[in-house]
């Protein structure tokens, strides 16, 4: 599988994570908002059966008859209900209704039982059911059409004179007069609850097409810096390929050489072995770079870390290059305001390494008579070293490189004084390690100027100097 097309599925894969986890919270939403919405429907209808029911029972308590059963007084207090038996067309119009006007057939109905449960009136329109007994408190009913009703029972009370002293029991059960069941349509909230499924699912699928694009644009985004990674890892394997080729063919091209040279000629061997040495050497500094950048990568030890004085560190190595830099030419000097000692919390190893770099650096590129000065100063909390040289300077496109692998802005001067390519590399990755920073300032022809700002310890806080400090620019 191609490079582009392994990142396309890839990134397809993150879009698809993504939009299956908002899919399902939209769904889970959506659902849960509808159930609440039919919840509170549902909760409205029976309160308004409760109030329907007890108010029926208040007016119709003094006027039943003493007997529950099919009679012309039942019609005279419930005009709009029909008997047990009789033919129960639906009414014409409203007029008939007044006395029971919530037994309107498209949205109510009335049914009275007596005590035993068995039915003697009921609304036009009521569902016929075969159940015996008044059944449950609430229950739901298939009318005709398939339309459904939710039915509300509750017991029925007759007045009368109170019961005299030697009443009996049988007697003071009169009081229960029978059962009134009210029905409600449900065609309403049916057709709510389909309404809030379409609109629910019309706003999900909405929702998910736009969520789709975003999740292809965040994936995008998600994905940049692993296409930044791995464009580097590929930059960094060419450049470490073509830094390994030249060596490697030149240490091969000498042996081959050393093979056809006759016993006589030992001279000739003999610089020729130079050469593979010198070439061995170079190999050696490469790859004792790559290592000690893949160290740098790894989390620093606690025990490994302590305070280190950079004034000192400074002065060693100006005095160590001090050869170096008379060999090139130019004048090395440490520029030190502060009489007391300026300390930072590290590795000693590592960071004699970057004050090294930085100065090497600055002698391999300043021309015989230039000047290259160390200063150190104190800013509140932090370390400033700065390492300023007069050499030829750097562009502003290279600057926006210099800290990458292999990267040389002079590649012929570099590699005739043996660098690698990676110690401005190395002291990126020693200065993220120790939560500084680091900056290049330059111009062509005249110079350049290299400040490192790191965390320094003593009077200062160790801990408000890292709080203080930014990302340094990646390596």
């Amino acid at each position: 599988m191609t490079r582009p097309a392994a990142i396309r599925q890839s990134r397809l894969r993150l879009a698809a994570a993504y939009l299956l986890v908002i899919g399902a919270i939209l769904y889970g939403a959506g659902h849960g908002m509808s159930g609440l919405l039919m919840r509170a429907h549902w909760s409205a209808i029976k309160s308004e059966l409760e109030t329907l029911g007890g108010t029926l029972h208040d007016s119709l308590k003094p006027l039943l008859p003493a007997e529950a059963r099919p009679s012309a007084q039942l019609l005279t207090i419930l005009p709009g209900l029909c008997l047990v038996g009789d033919p129960c067309p639906l009414p014409s119009s409203l007029l008939p209704r007044h006395a029971v006007s919530i037994a309107d057939p498209e949205r109510f109905y009335l049914r009275l039982l007596n005590r035993q449960g068995r039915l003697i009136a009921h609304s036009p329109g009521s569902p016929k059911t075969t159940a015996a007994g008044p059944g449950p408190v609430w229950t739901v009913l298939d009318g005709q059409d398939g339309e459904r009703f939710l039915q509300y029972s509750i017991h029925l009370h007759r007045s009368h004179a109170p019961a005299p002293p030697s009443a009996q029991p049988a007697e003071l059960a009169e009081l229960d007069w029978g059962y009134l069941q009210i029905g409600r349509s449900l065609r309403g909230l049916d057709a709510e609850g389909e309404r809030l499924w379409w609109a629910a699912q019309t706003i999900v699928l909405v929702a998910l097409l736009v969520a789709g694009l975003a999740s292809w644009w965040l994936s995008g985004l998600a994905m940049q810096p692993l296409l930044k990674a791995y464009r580097q890892q590929e930059q960094f394997s060419a450049d470490a390929a073509h830094e390994l080729r030249a060596p490697v063919a030149n240490l091969l091209g000498v042996v081959e050489a050393h093979n056809r040279v006759a016993p006589e000629e030992q001279k000739a061997g003999n610089d020729m072995l130079a050469v593979v040495w010198g070439q061995a050497q170079r190999l050696n500094r490469l790859i004792t770079d790559l290592l000690l950048l893949a160290q740098l990568e790894a989390p620093e030890p606690a025990a490994a870390l302590q305070e280190c004085d950079i004034t000192q560190i400074a002065a060693d190595l100006i005095e160590e290059t001090a050869e170096a830099a008379n060999a090139a030419g130019v004048t090395v000097q440490l520029i030190n305001n502060n009489e007391a000692a300026i300390r930072v919390r590290g590795s000693e190893r590592e960071l004699y390494r970057l004050v090294s770099n930085l100065l090497l650096n600055a002698v391999n590129y300043t021309q015989p008579g230039g000047t290259i000065s160390v200063s150190l100063r104190r800013e509140r909390h932090q370390l400033v070293l700065q390492v300023k040289d007069s050499g030829i300077g750097i562009s502003t496109a290279d600057q926006q490189r210099i800290f990458d692998r292999f990267f040389r802005s002079d590649p012929s001067r570099s590699r005739q004084q043996g660098g690698t390519g990676l110690g401005l590399s190395i002291v990126a990755a020693i200065v993220r390690r120790h939560h500084g920073q680091i900056s290049v300032a330059s111009t062509l022809g005249s110079g350049s100027v290299f400040i490192v700002k790191l965390p320094a310890t003593g009077s200062g806080s160790f801990r408000a100097a890292l709080l203080q400090q930014t990302p340094p620019p990646a390596a």
